[in-house]
């Protein structure tokens, strides 16, 4: 699995569970958006990591 599909896969995952988890705690779906966005923002610093080691 390429690391697109992988940010995919991972971002869509953690927003979904998220999602289900805020609503358990009353969030109603913001933690599921703050996940997806901290799990883009980790992948987009690993890619950094990735080009400086270059």
């Amino acid at each position: 699995m390429n690391k697109v599909a992988a940010t995919f896969s991972c971002t869509l995952l953690l927003g979904i569970i998220g999602i289900y988890l805020g609503a358990a705690i009353n969030l109603e779906g913001i933690l599921g958006v703050v996940l997806a966005i901290a799990t883009t923002g980790a992948f987009i610093v690993s890619a950094i990591g990735d080009l400086k080691q270059k």
